[in-house]
């Protein structure tokens, strides 16, 4: 893993850890009551007018025409166009944010499937406008992070998620007495310190020029919006689950958009450690191979990338799937949190786990496609999938109950990596591509062999995980959990693949010279 690659993952488990940190003090104060699930749903709105405005996509649609400017030499309007992008822009989410606030209530019964509570919809109104603000910052800080990115500038980037859980946890606990108001009120501080404060620090290191200008018909700007028009109209897979759970999860009961939400975000742990750390860390060389046209050498350094994560990823599943129900214990169970909520949040993230494979590997491809500019491929084809999917969701509502929700999801995330794969290789070349098809194919297999045997684990471990102490618990976990990783590892290597043996090769040697037994 490269040093940039290595910054964002450590930064990005240090967030998740925070945010697993704040799920569990929600879980202890409010469990998956109406207080929580106000509090989920209440970042619909502020989520959806980010998708509008592509902030997710920032530095993805940014990052290819501000490095245009600099490989020809023309910073001076690289920093207008900047300027151009961050005014103009954030004008246009403040004028929406406006009436957000206004009618939340409105909007939030206009986007949720069921029909809901009405304690329930005025608590998450309530939430949702404190919540709101915050989205601003988020933005500006979204720009300020892509031009550090261009820069090979990773680390201040790589704070904004640690200093924005650490916002939210601080304000949960201040406020503990005014149940989750200080969690709502934690978003737009932590946006604001995190994306802004201090990624104005960071850009002005790297040599930021800021212009006073606002200019929506300069062709540069005319180019930007041209490239976020598909972000923005289209539905990508992290939105798409994220909108799932919020409208469709109320119709499983009080406890449905909360139980879903504290499976996701633990599975969303894996995605963001393997996938989107790679993702980030790839996207400005691989912005920078298009600008030179080394499609040989872009092939080989996405499939590269893909074939090592898939690798690391398959064992860091099972280690989950087989530890899923101490996972939740140790996280979740306490205060509000019951045991019988730690048997659904478990079962359910069990289903999750397949989706990982495919939001990782999207992680990836879908930069692929950004890096070339072709915008529109992914969106229609992500979005189109997303689309034919709804009918799915509610033709097995009744039969699956809330398990539709993570089993669809999963099928529609694999069926859109699989229809990327096929697009990218024959528009782009398939250099490299085969011997990592085959090394992830040895994955799966290794996948499906330890499954049967974390089947078996489960079996035979289930009345100790389930009435043994914590402390007791935590143990097992951690030495069951390095175990499974390390015999997956082991098993891909054995049948053959070479990510493995090289991974495991790699790991050897850091251990031998910790341990002072091979010189550097």
């Amino acid at each position: 893993m490269s040093k940039a690659a290595l910054i964002i993952a450590i930064s990005m488990l240090a967030s998740r850890i925070l945010g697993i940190f704040r799920e569990m003090l929600l879980a202890r104060t409010a469990g998956v009551g109406i207080e929580k699930n106000a509090l989920d749903l209440a970042f619909m709105i502020p989520d959806i007018l980010n998708h509008v405005v592509s902030t997710g996509f920032l530095s993805i649609i940014f990052i290819p025409i501000f490095t245009g400017y600099l490989v020809s030499s023309e910073q001076d309007k690289g920093w207008k166009f900047f300027s151009n992008v961050l005014n103009t822009v954030g004008i246009f989410l403040l004028l929406l944010i406006i009436p957000a606030f206004i009618w939340m209530k409105e909007l939030l019964e206009l986007f949720t499937a069921a029909d809901l509570d009405e304690t329930l919809l005025d608590r998450a109104t309530y939430f949702g406008r404190l919540i709101l603000p915050g989205q601003l910052f988020i933005f500006a800080g979204s720009i300020l992070v892509a031009v550090q990115h261009t820069r090979k500038q990773f680390l201040i980037p790589s704070l904004t998620g640690v200093i924005y859980n650490a916002a939210i946890i601080i304000g949960g606990i201040l406020l503990s007495s005014r149940g989750l108001e200080g969690f709502a009120l934690g978003v737009p501080v932590g946006a604001f310190i995190g994306f802004f404060a201090l990624q104005i620090f960071g850009a002005r290191r790297g040599g930021i020029r800021y212009v006073p200008i606002c200019s929506p018909l300069a062709p540069d700007f005319l180019r930007y919006l041209k490239m976020m028009l598909p972000m923005s109209l289209g539905v990508g897979s992290m939105f798409a689950l994220e909108f799932v759970i919020r409208s469709f999860g109320g119709a499983f009961g009080s406890s449905g958009i909360s139980a879903l939400n504290y499976a996701y975000r633990v599975m969303y742990t894996l995605v963001a450690v393997f996938g989107f750390s790679v993702g980030v860390a790839s996207y400005p060389d691989m912005a920078r191979l298009v600008k030179e046209k080394k499609f040989v050498e872009l092939n080989q350094k996405i499939w590269k990338s893909l074939s090592r994560m898939f690798c690391v990823l398959t064992a860091a599943v099972i280690a989950v799937w087989a530890l899923s129900f101490p996972a939740v214990r140790i996280l979740f169970e306490r205060g509000a949190f019951s045991r019988e909520t730690s048997e659904l949040v478990s079962n359910i993230l069990r289903w999750y786990l397949p989706v990982s494979f495919g939001l990782c590997l999207q992680a990836v491809l879908v930069r692929s496609f950004y890096a070339a500019e072709r915008m529109w491929t992914p969106t229609i084809l992500n979005t189109g999938i997303f689309a034919l999917s709804i009918p799915a969701y509610i033709l097995t509502e009744n039969s699956l109950g809330i398990y539709s929700v993570p089993v669809v999801g999963a099928a529609c995330a694999i069926l859109q990596v699989i229809s990327m794969i096929f697009l990218w290789g024959k528009n782009h070349g398939i250099q490299g591509m085969k011997p990592a098809l085959k090394n992830m194919l040895l994955a799966i297999i290794s996948f499906g062999i330890m499954i049967l045997i974390a089947f078996g684990f489960d079996s035979l471990s289930a009345s100790f995980m389930r009435n043994t102490n914590l402390v007791w618990l935590i143990i097992f976990s951690g030495i069951f959990g390095v175990l499974l990783f390390s015999i997956t590892l082991v098993l891909q290597s054995l049948l053959g693949s070479g990510d493995a043996k090289d991974i495991l090769k790699e790991l050897s040697n850091k251990i031998l010279r910790k341990l002072h037994l091979k010189s550097t």
